[in-house]
């Protein structure tokens, strides 16, 4: 169900769909009643779809909107910020951020490649998220490499719980063997 909420291309084929039916009648008939009615159908159901898709928020996007806020308080250099976004027993990723995040200033901090596994099968409901996570930034404090600018990226695979309204990353997370922060 929550397929017909996350994109709008389908409200845009329904509204084509409703127009192809009520033009076929029209064909049928010639009724100037039956066009306008298909006209004001095709009408109702974009607007009324898009207006749905607007406004009812689903989990994928809820948790983008956590990979959006992530990044946000990365950059920012927030550690406690981060942290909100841990379940509270994810002590090991706690340490691999804090430790992360005193060596480093991160500038740019960008998500590609998402993909979303959601198991409401479980309780609470998790998420398995496949990422590629794009960081440029540079170390603090002297470094004998200079000024210790550094771009990279790296993948990652998360387990994500759901907790009321938000999405919390858990312990459960594996980047490739690269990543040079380990736990």
């Amino acid at each position: 169900m929550n397929f017909f909420f996350e994109y709008q291309w389908i409200w845009v084929v329904f509204a084509g769909v409703a127009f192809a039916i009520g033009y076929s009648a029209f064909i049928n008939n010639k009724q100037n009643k039956t066009l306008l009615t298909t006209i004001a159908a095709a009408v109702v159901v974009l607007i009324g779809g898009l207006t749905l898709e607007h406004f009812i928020i689903t989990d994928k996007e809820t948790i983008h909107q956590t990979l959006r806020g992530i990044s946000a308080a990365i950059r920012a250099d927030d550690i406690e910020k981060v942290k909100s976004f841990t379940t509270p027993d994810a002590v090991v990723l706690r340490d691999v951020a804090t430790r992360g995040m005193t060596q480093v200033k991160l500038t740019t901090v960008n998500f590609s490649n998402v993909t979303i596994k959601i198991n409401d099968a479980t309780s609470p409901v998790t998420a398995e998220l496949s990422f590629i996570v794009f960081f440029r930034g540079k170390l603090k404090g002297n470094s004998m490499f200079g000024d210790g600018e550094f771009f990279d990226r790296y993948s990652f695979t998360a387990l994500f719980e759901k907790n009321g309204d938000q999405w919390l990353a858990t312990d459960d997370v594996r980047y490739d063997q690269r990543f040079p922060i380990s736990h």
